[in-house]
């Protein structure tokens, strides 16, 4: 038994943590995900640490450990998990810090086992397939994600319901009995399709701000695996032209991605949250800017293509109160305006999360400790006699705030070098390998099949230059969970291996 393939295995697991509901606990949502995810982390590390002992006698894999810390990008997120750990134990309260609640079930424990789980996906993960094999995975878990909520609606059709008023209003409850899809569902949890326009669409992450988000990774990861497909195949025309069994396989291959896309974007736009709509738009339009950027003659065609999607988007928030676009299916998207008395709150929350700051600058007030500062530095003007006195803040609701309270002025700043780190080494390496792809296949005499390989090639590079944006603007107004940061740490260990002096994209 190869103990490093048992350790992949694990890791293959960790993408179908977004599935896991518990619906006996106080928080469905939560305390089975991460029971599940550190699970898997903690077998992973440990059939690897095995396979280390008794597997491992060329040393292959410590040279490789060895390697691995030399890589910039590794570099960058090692430091980060060692700043958000510091920042955990000279906070004001190290051990809530690090063991968080059952509620949230963050804090320095989590990260330590995203930092395993991002340091085993680069050393494990080396070859092309098991990436292609990680994200079918990811687009599985995707789908069940969406099913999940499907689910929970198709429980109300045949459930047998009570009502009863309450402050006036009238308020339906289940018995616990019903038919067939109720039997079938009854554990699902969700709202039922009676809620028309005003349903947004959660899946079994159980808040429709954090599927959104959620979603635009797996329209990456599907992407991703379509464009590679589809270059495969141009490569290899003339081997299966022949081969009429793998050109309908290879067809139905793509078929299913596309559907998987057109299928994520329709739930992403059910799901009706603001700031990762605005995160997909930045991301959509940076990835144009970045494609015009390398091909010249695209470029006014795709300038004009941005400046009317920009101008269809301003159009339908300029005009968000008319009743066409209110009665539209995630109409939501488009109440975008900075007098909103959610975004309001958000702005008393940043700087209530400045002034925190301020009393501890280097390493903030450490992780979880938010409330402690929304109890000292409680903005009056969120109190309204009118309204009551509303939501207790335990997170600043944007990432940016929260690491900065947190985790002080250090945690931010290892955080934003990440990215940053992140674009430098794509940038240079992505115009070092093309033009070593060009003069290569300049010297074969193959110039024609150069240009087609970098079509194909750019739009790879579009995808892994665009979703980091699409992440850091929906990051301004939502703050980080398991199934986010999952994802998040999976991608910078992908970009790790493809950004190698030797992988060419």
């Amino acid at each position: 038994m190869n103990l490093f393939k048992v350790s992949k295995f694990f890791l293959f697991l960790v993408p179908l943590t977004v599935v896991i509901v518990t619906p006996s606990m106080l928080f469905p949502f939560i305390v089975g995900k991460y029971v599940f995810f550190r699970t898997a982390v903690a077998l992973a590390l440990i059939f690897f640490l095995l396979g280390l002992l008794f597997q491992d006698k060329l040393s292959e894999m410590s040279r490789r450990l060895l390697s691995i810390f030399k890589k910039p990008l590794v570099i960058a997120v090692t430091i980060f998990v060692l700043i958000f750990l510091l920042a955990c134990f000279f906070g004001v309260d190290p051990k809530f810090s690090f063991w968080s609640n059952f509620e949230r079930g963050e804090g320095g424990l989590q990260i330590l086992h995203l930092g395993v789980f991002f340091l085993l996906l680069v050393i494990l993960f080396r070859e092309e397939k098991d990436w292609r094999k990680l994200f079918w995975v990811s687009v599985l878990a995707a789908s069940l994600v969406i099913f999940y909520s499907i689910g929970a609606r198709l429980k109300y059709i045949d459930a047998e319901m009570i009502a009863r008023t309450e402050n006036g209003f009238e308020i339906r409850e289940l018995t616990g009995r019903g038919g067939p899809w109720f039997q079938t569902f009854k554990n699902f949890i969700g709202d039922p399709f009676s809620l028309g326009p005003t349903s947004r669409f959660s899946g079994s992450l159980g808040n429709p701000a954090y599927t959104a988000t959620y979603l635009v990774f797996t329209l990456f990861y599907a992407g991703y695996l379509l464009i590679k497909k589809t270059r495969i195949n141009t490569d290899e025309k003339r081997i299966y032209t022949d081969k009429k069994s793998a050109l309908i396989s290879q067809n139905l291959y793509k078929s299913v991605l596309l559907l998987s896309i057109i299928l994520f974007l329709v739930f992403f736009w059910l799901a009706a949250t603001r700031g990762a709509f605005l995160g997909l738009i930045a991301a959509i339009i940076f990835g144009a800017f970045y494609f015009a950027f390398q091909y010249k003659k695209y470029r006014k065609p795709l300038i004009g293509l941005i400046l009317v999607g920009v101008m269809a988007v301003s159009l339908m928030i300029y005009f968000k109160d008319a009743p066409i676009i209110k009665s539209l299916p995630g109409s939501r998207l488009f109440q975008i305006t900075l007098s909103a008395e959610s975004w309001q709150h958000r702005i008393l929350m940043w700087q209530t999360a400045i002034e925190g700051w301020k009393e501890r600058p280097l390493f903030g007030w450490g992780p979880e400790n938010f409330s402690q500062i929304f109890e000292k530095h409680f903005p009056i003007k969120y109190f309204s006699p009118q309204a009551g006195f509303g939501a207790w803040f335990d997170r600043a609701h944007s990432i940016y705030f929260d690491y900065l309270a947190e985790t002080g002025i250090l945690g931010l700043l290892s955080y934003l070098a990440i990215f940053a780190v992140f674009y430098w080494q794509f940038l240079r390496k992505t115009r070092i390998n093309a033009e070593q792809k060009f003069l290569e296949a300049d010297k074969r005499g193959n110039k024609q099949q150069s240009i087609v390989n970098s079509q194909w090639s750019i739009v790879q590079r579009v995808l892994i230059f665009a979703l980091p944006i699409a992440y850091l603007v929906q990051g301004i107004v939502l703050f980080e969970i398991l199934p986010l940061y999952i994802n998040l740490f999976m991608f910078l260990a992908f970009a790790t291996y493809k950004l190698k002096a030797d992988i060419h994209i």
